[in-house]
């Protein structure tokens, strides 16, 4: 499949990490993703409740060839950050897929990425959302929970994210330090 100049491989449903993630297989952005296949892999890999709205600017995430998760952005109407994280979106069914995602987000060249679009410095984003827990496991290891709201069924929460934390490199370094098994 082509899209956007970039020739990947769309996430089939697989079961294990190892069959994923290849830890000798470089990371890759695909900037500029295009909306349309953007929702398409949204709408695939998004369970329960959720529907997903539509994002200013979408960063694909790939492992060599496979696209493996997405990041979608949109410009606040107010508040104290530079962006609002819409989507991160990876197939449920691998294993840590989300905090490789995660790990990506506070990259340099997503920061850059982000920046170049946008046309002003971004530093951070904020992510809001519902959960029956007072905490999200995943995004407490990669920002800071600075809005916590008690709601029928659970909590609206609010996570900021600081980008630019460290090099696509190192994300990905960091993550198999973390969840890859050898």
């Amino acid at each position: 499949m082509r899209l956007s100049g970039y020739s990947v491989t769309v996430a089939r449903d697989t079961s294990s990490v190892k069959e994923w993630f290849n830890s000798t297989q470089p990371l890759k952005l695909f900037p500029d993703f295009p909306s349309k296949k953007a929702m398409e892999f949204r709408k695939k890999h998004i369970k329960g409740f959720i529907y997903p709205g539509r994002c200013n600017y979408y960063i694909g995430m790939g492992s060599g060839n496979l696209l493996f998760g997405m990041l979608g952005f949109k410009n606040p109407d107010f508040g104290e950050y530079d962006l609002l994280l819409k989507a991160d979106t990876t197939p449920s069914e691998w294993k840590n897929s989300v905090e490789l995602l995660l790990y990506i987000l506070k990259s340099n060249e997503v920061k850059e990425c982000l920046s170049d679009k946008f046309n002003r410095e971004i530093n951070n984003c904020y992510s809001k959302c519902f959960s029956s827990y007072d905490v999200i496991s995943r995004y407490r290891k990669f920002g800071e929970l600075i809005n916590k709201t008690k709601v029928v069924g659970g909590y609206d929460l609010g996570y900021l994210f600081q980008l630019g934390t460290w090099s696509l490199k190192e994300a990905k370094c960091r993550y198999i330090q973390r969840y890859a098994k050898v």
